[in-house]
């Protein structure tokens, strides 16, 4: 699996320069990074570009008979194969991926006939060749977070410990969250 920072930027913004947790650190890493990517939205090693053949997902075809789905990738490069059938008791309708057309995060084919809720199968290439810096500065914030909640036992808690009442609790912090924003999957 993909880490989506560095262990040597993990430990400029901890300010450390000793070795003596290494492995928690990487370990924390690989953590954060996993964190990230469920966040967003996406299966392990959402950014990271790769080619992904027979995938599953849901879709839509509309009134005008536009077929629309949304692979599981930030950004999709290209469509290989793509299919379509409106339950698993059908057998797949092929369409032509060249014509298929790529908005950013959206896949779709002019031309189908039908409407209403689909499943489609296809192989593509999407995510990131090299990742953005606001998302690998989301990774380093979040592992260094992870790391001082370890050591320091810091949380995100805060309550009333006379009632034994948890008041307000946080997943991430904020500032990861508006840093990943931008990358967090939507899906109509």
């Amino acid at each position: 699996m993909a880490d989506y920072t560095t262990l040597a930027a993990v430990k400029r913004a901890l300010g450390s320069a000793e070795n003596a947790d290494d492995v928690l650190l990487a370990e924390l890493i690989t953590q954060a990074s996993r964190t990230i990517d469920r966040y967003c939205g996406g299966s392990d090693n959402y950014f990271i570009r790769e080619t992904l053949s027979n995938v599953i997902v849901r879709g839509y075809i509309s009134a005008d008979g536009i077929l629309w789905c949304w692979p599981p990738k930030p950004i999709v490069e290209s469509v290989s194969y793509l299919a379509y059938r409106y339950s698993a008791h059908e057998n797949w309708r092929e369409l032509d991926p060249a014509k298929a057309e790529v908005f950013r995060v959206s896949v779709s084919w002019h031309g189908v006939d039908g409407h209403g809720r689909v499943q489609v199968n296809l192989s593509f290439t999407g995510g990131f060749s090299s990742l953005p810096d606001d998302l690998i500065n989301a990774a380093t914030l979040l592992s260094v977070r992870f790391y001082k909640e370890i050591k320091s036992g810091l949380t995100d808690s805060i309550g009333v410990a006379e009632l034994g009442m948890l008041q307000y609790t946080k997943a991430l912090p904020e500032r990861v969250q508006v840093m990943l924003k931008p990358y967090k999957r939507i899906v109509l």
